[in-house]
């Protein structure tokens, strides 16, 4: 049986938390675990989305800091079964920098090997890669990494329109193995 991961990024509450859409909450029951890539704006959207599933997460720019080890200050490496997935919020940095296009819906990758790339990104060797920032999502492999922005669900990125779907990622970790999506939500409007 596959462990079931949520991945959501840039939920931009800077209320208590509890302010998300319970669609959030719906789109995300079931899974085994949640991996949220920073830009929550208050510690409160951790509790929130801990009442479904245990939580980690990276900070963003405009995150607080947090005593423990649920919120990682820049980078974090976390082991799934046999699978290491490296998250960090915004995949320009720290270095080294992976450009995105101007619209950031996809990665200007630079020369070289993907894989050693990513490992000194994570100063461990990685197999799937989670970022945030840009609110465009996207699902990518680079030399055998698995790359996925989930997007956001409450502001997402420019290619859509007002009132159309937010959206989170939905990753698959069988073994050695590991699988990415993107879920569309209700609309959050």
């Amino acid at each position: 049986m596959p462990t079931k991961i949520g991945v959501i990024s840039d939920t931009h509450s800077a209320g208590s938390g509890r302010d998300l859409p319970v669609k959030i909450l719906d789109a995300l029951r079931g899974v085994d675990m949640i991996l949220h890539c920073g830009d929550l704006e208050c510690l409160g959207v951790l509790d929130y989305l801990e009442g479904v599933a245990p939580l980690l997460a990276v900070r963003g720019y405009e995150d607080p800091l947090e005593d423990g080890d649920r919120l990682a200050m820049t980078t974090r490496v976390v082991k799934v079964e046999s699978v290491s997935i490296g998250m960090i919020h915004d995949i320009q940095w720290p270095g080294p920098k992976i450009p995105t296009s101007p619209d950031g819906s996809e990665l200007v990758l630079p020369e070289g090997d993907g894989r050693e790339f990513m490992a000194r990104k994570f100063k461990e060797p990685v197999d799937v890669v989670l970022f945030g920032d840009t609110h465009e999502e996207l699902v990518m492999h680079w030399d055998g990494v698995l790359i996925m922005n989930p997007g956001s669900p409450t502001y997402p990125g420019r290619r859509h329109k007002r009132g159309v779907l937010g959206t989170l990622g939905l990753l698959e970790v069988d073994g050695e193995d590991a699988t990415g999506r993107i879920i569309n939500i209700e609309p959050v409007g």
